[in-house]
C-alpha cells in the first residue's frame, strides 16, 4: 500500500472512531434522517395527487419520491460546501490542526482526507433516506439505474468540492465568515430544485437556477433513479458538472496551497 492510501485509511480510521465514540449522537443523526423522511411524506399528502403528479410530470411519479431524491442530493450539497470547511474547524478549535500539518506528509492532504469520513457517512446517511422512503413510504424507485445514479452521484460529490475546498481555504486565513458556503447553499437549496421544479420558479429566478451545478445534479439524479435513465441519458447534465470540476478543482487546489503557505508563514495554523 503506497503512502497515499495509507495516510487515506488513517485520516478515515481517526475519524471513525471519534465520530462512534459518541454513540447516541451517531445514531441520532440516522434517526434524524428517517424523521425528515417522515416529515416530507407527510407533507406530501397535504398535495392534491393529480396535481402533484402534474407538477413533476417529467418523472412520471409523485411528489414524496421527487423530493425524497431532493433530500439526497442536498444531503450531498451540504457536505460537498461544508465538510472541508468543518473539519477545519474542529481541528482548529481542537488545537491538533497546527501538529497534523507538522506531520510528514502533503499539506494539502490534511485538508482533503479528514472529508473521506464525512462523505462515506453521508452516503450511509442517504441510503437510510432512500431506504426508509422506499420501504415505509413507498416511493416509486422500481426504475432505478443504481450504476448511473452512482456515477452522478460521484461527479456532484467532485464538483460541489470545488466550492467545499475554497470555502475551507477562506476559513484558514480568516478564521471566520464563509460567504462561498452560505451563498451557495442557500441558493442551491431554494432555487436548484431540491423541493420542487424550477419550472415553478419566477423566470428571473430560474435563469439563476440553470447556472447553478447542484441545479443539473438533481435533475440527473432523477433522471437515473426515477426513470432509469443511462449514462448517456444524462450526458448533458454530467458534462456540466465534470466541466465545473475539471476547471474548478486546480483553482481550488492552487487557493487552497496559497492559504495553507499564508497561515504556516503568519503562524496562525492554530489559531482559531
Amino acid at each position: 500500500m503506497n503512502q497515499f492510501a495509507r495516510v487515506a485509511c488513517a485520516f478515515f480510521r481517526r475519524d471513525f472512531f471519534i465520530a462512534t465514540s459518541y454513540k447516541f449522537n451517531f445514531a441520532f443523526q440516522f434517526m434524524a434522517g428517517f424523521f425528515i423522511v417522515t416529515m416530507f411524506y407527510f407533507l406530501s399528502l397535504l398535495i392534491d395527487s393529480d396535481a402533484s403528479r402534474a407538477m413533476v410530470s417529467r418523472f412520471q411519479t409523485d411528489y414524496f419520491s421527487f423530493v425524497l431524491i431532493g433530500l439526497a442530493g442536498a444531503g450531498i450539497l451540504h457536505t460537498g460546501l461544508t465538510g472541508f470547511a468543518g473539519s477545519l474547524r474542529t481541528g482548529m478549535s481542537e488545537g491538533s490542526l497546527e501538529m497534523t500539518f507538522s506531520c510528514p506528509i502533503r499539506p494539502m492532504w490534511v485538508l482533503l482526507f479528514p472529508c473521506i469520513w464525512a462523505f462515506f457517512f453521508e452516503a450511509l446517511k442517504i441510503v437510510v433516506v432512500i431506504t426508509s422512503g422506499t420501504l415505509f413510504f413507498g416511493a416509486d424507485l422500481g426504475h432505478a439505474n443504481l450504476t448511473s445514479g452512482l456515477t452522478v452521484i460521484i461527479v456532484t460529490v467532485m464538483s460541489y468540492s470545488v466550492l467545499g475546498i475554497i470555502s475551507a481555504s477562506i476559513i484558514m486565513v480568516l478564521k471566520r465568515g464563509d460567504p462561498i458556503n452560505a451563498a451557495f447553499s442557500v441558493a442551491s437549496t431554494l432555487i436548484a430544485g431540491a423541493f420542487f421544479p424550477i419550472d415553478l420558479l419566477p423566470s428571473w429566478l430560474a435563469s439563476i437556477a440553470k447556472v447553478l451545478p447542484m441545479t443539473y445534479a438533481y435533475e440527473a439524479m432523477r433522471k437515473t433513479l426515477l426513470l432509469g435513465a443511462g449514462v448517456s441519458d444524462v450526458s448533458f447534465e454530467l458534462m456540466i458538472l465534470g466541466g465545473f470540476s475539471v476547471l474548478g478543482l486546480p483553482l481550488a487546489f492552487g487557493i487552497a496551497n496559497m492559504a495553507i503557505a499564508k497561515s504556516k508563514r503568519d503562524g496562525t495554523l492554530g489559531i482559531f
